[in-house]
Order: structure tokens, then sequence, then C-alpha cells
């Protein structure tokens, strides 16, 4: 079947979803949707997307299901559950889930619906909304190759850089260990910033100082520099999706029985940051923890 011709479903229109569902709207595939934020539906709807009433229903009207979906449970249930794809699925259809649920998670369910005939394959997100809607997301797609190829023409409307990564489970693994080196970076940087402080150091030379060294990182420059010392806690990435990857992490790494001393510390930050109700804030409001002064007006 061509590409052209197939059934488009989408499963979950939060901030990142519902972005890259409006780009892909936006080139002129008609998507069929669903979400139990009904606010979400009608943006697409108002785009001339399709509303489905369940996720069976939606199943039923698709060829292909991509999924962005903020948690693990989330996605067993979407999958798996009494109303769930794999009952209502056509085999040969391929499930796609853009999300960062975890090697486990992606495994499991991937056996599953092999077991009825359905193909799955994943395609976990670098960068945030503001790219999705612009086409220029990082992808990490996992998988058969082939499989991955029979979606990669959806992946490429909402993505730049498209990466093959290996097996299912693969994008799981690259997308969150660069999320642990991403989330190390700024709770390294929220360490030094308030040993600083406490030293009686002047803090604008420490941070115009950094850049040129080798203590240089995308979070120093856009992160603390670009944004929470000037007051903006704004979500690029929410801190509490942050810490959700976190706890993936060293989920994942126990599993496997790798290192991951640096990543319990990191996670640690986390948790403190989240406990402390900033959830909903920039991953960087973990620093607020130690500096709540960067959080002032």
């Amino acid at each position: 079947m061509a590409s052209d011709t197939k059934r488009v479903g989408w499963i979950g229109l939060g901030d990142l979803g519902g972005a890259m569902a409006r780009r892909i709207q936006s080139q002129g595939v008609k998507l069929t949707v669903y979400d139990i934020d009904q606010a979400a539906v009608r943006r697409l709807t108002d785009m001339g997307s399709e509303a489905a009433g369940s996720i069976r229903e939606l199943a039923g009207r698709s060829d292909i299901v991509m999924l962005s979906l903020p948690h693990p449970t989330v996605l067993d249930e979407v999958v798996l559950g009494p109303d769930g794809l794999i009952h209502a699925l056509a085999p040969a259809s391929i499930v796609c889930d853009t999300s960062t649920n975890g090697r486990d998670a992606v495994l499991k369910v991937g056996a599953e619906l092999a077991e009825k005939g359905i193909r799955m394959v994943e395609g976990p997100i670098g960068k945030g909304p503001w790219a999705a809607e612009k086409g220029e997301l990082t992808v990490l797609m996992a998988g058969d190759e082939s499989e991955c190829r029979a979606v990669e023409w959806l992946l490429s409307m909402v993505g730049s850089t498209l990466y093959y990564c290996g097996p299912l489970g693969a994008g799981q693994a690259v997308k969150l260990a660069n999320n642990l080196v991403a989330c190390g970076n700024m709770a390294v940087l929220a360490e030094a910033y308030k040993m600083a402080s406490e030293g009686g150091a002047r803090l604008d030379v420490l941070c115009e100082m950094m850049p040129n060294t080798s203590a240089d990182s995308w979070q120093l420059r856009h992160t603390l520099n670009g944004k929470l010392r000037k007051g903006d806690l704004s979500p690029m990435f929410k801190l509490k999706l942050a810490r959700k990857d976190m706890r993936l992490i060293v989920e994942m790494a126990e599993r496997l029985g790798t290192p991951i001393a640096c990543g319990r510390a990191v996670l640690d930050w986390y948790e403190k940051g989240f406990e402390a109700g900033h959830g909903e804030l920039d991953w960087g409001a973990i620093m607020l923890t130690s500096n709540p002064e960067l959080g002032a007006d």
C-alpha cells in the first residue's frame, strides 16, 4: 500500500504529541485522532482530522497508529488494555511509539503485538513542541529496519534528523543514554553554582567563563545562562518528565547491570525538584532547590 493511501491514527495529543499531529495534518495527511482531553482533540478536528470515540474505533480505522504517551503504564493500557489497540488492529498494521517509555515497556508491548501479527516500531523524540511545529525534531527509529522505513514518511514530516538505532528497544536505549547526560549536566551545574555562590564568587563571572572552557555544555548555554539567570522558568522540557526519564534510566541500568552511580545522584536532584513543587516548570528548575534566588522575580 502506498504511503499516501495508508490510514493514520494518532493517540496522545499533549504538548509534544499535539504539535506533531498538527504538523502532520498540516502536511496533508488526514488523521484519525484520540485523546481523553477533548479540547486537544478539537484543535485537530478544527484542522480537518477526524475524532474517534474510542481506542478500538481508531484501531479499526487505521493501518498505522502513532503514539505519544506520558508514561509506560499508559502505553500498556492504550495498546494491551481492555479497550486497547491489540483487540482491533488488523494483522500487518504498524504501531509506532514516539514516547520515552523505557526499553522494558516497549519490548513487552512489541512482543504481545507480534503474537497477533501486528508490527511495532519506535521513534522516541529529541527536542520539543517548538521543533515539532517546524518539522525539526530528532527521531530515534528502532525495530525491524524495513518496518521503520514504512513509517519514515510520517516521521520525516516532524523530524529533520532521523536515525536508525537498531532493533526494538534500541531507540529507548539511545534516548535514555542521551537524557542521562543532559539531566546530569544540569545537576552538576546546580552543584557548581551553589558551591561558587557559597565561596563568595561573582556568579556572572562563573557563567561567562565556563562556556569558554571544557565545562561548556548545551545546558549551561541554553538553560542556565539562556533561561534561569533571566528568570525564565517556562518549560522547554518539564521537570516532571525529566524525573520520569531519570527513573527509567536507573531502572534500565539496574536491569542491564551497568554502572549507574552518577544516575542515581542525578535522579535525587529531580526527585527533590519535583517534591518542591517544580514539576510543571523547566527541568532546570532543579536548581531552585539549592539556588532559590534564580526563581526570584
